[in-house]
């Protein structure tokens, strides 16, 4: 079995998300799936090298997937989605007990 690649995450992303069969999201497709390559390589090269990638074309890409409404962010900003009500953070915080003050 094939090794999963960020590449390969990402291509299957890209082919699962109907709204970007349109022309005007290949620049930044072709952008995502370069990113996707430099960081496969660094994991590839070794723990100091994907380190380095982290700060460099991990974020970039994660720009890139989310303008093109391949993240949970992304989609609701493109109206894929609808926003959630709250998040996990906010569920926490009303389902715990009530701290009084001293």
């Amino acid at each position: 079995m094939a090794r999963k690649t960020l590449l390969s995450e990402v291509n299957a992303s890209i082919r699962a998300a109907e709204h970007l069969s349109d022309a005007q999201f290949r620049g930044s497709i072709e952008q995502a799936r370069m990113l996707a390559r430099v960081i496969d390589d660094a994991v590839d090269e070794g723990p100091e090298a994907a380190v380095k990638a982290t700060f460099g074309p991990v974020p970039t890409l994660h720009k890139i997937l989310t303008g093109l409404g391949l993240t949970p962010e992304g989609a609701v900003k493109l109206n894929l989605q609808a926003a959630p009500e709250g998040d996990e953070v906010d569920a926490i915080f009303d389902d715990r007990v009530a701290l009084k003050s001293v």
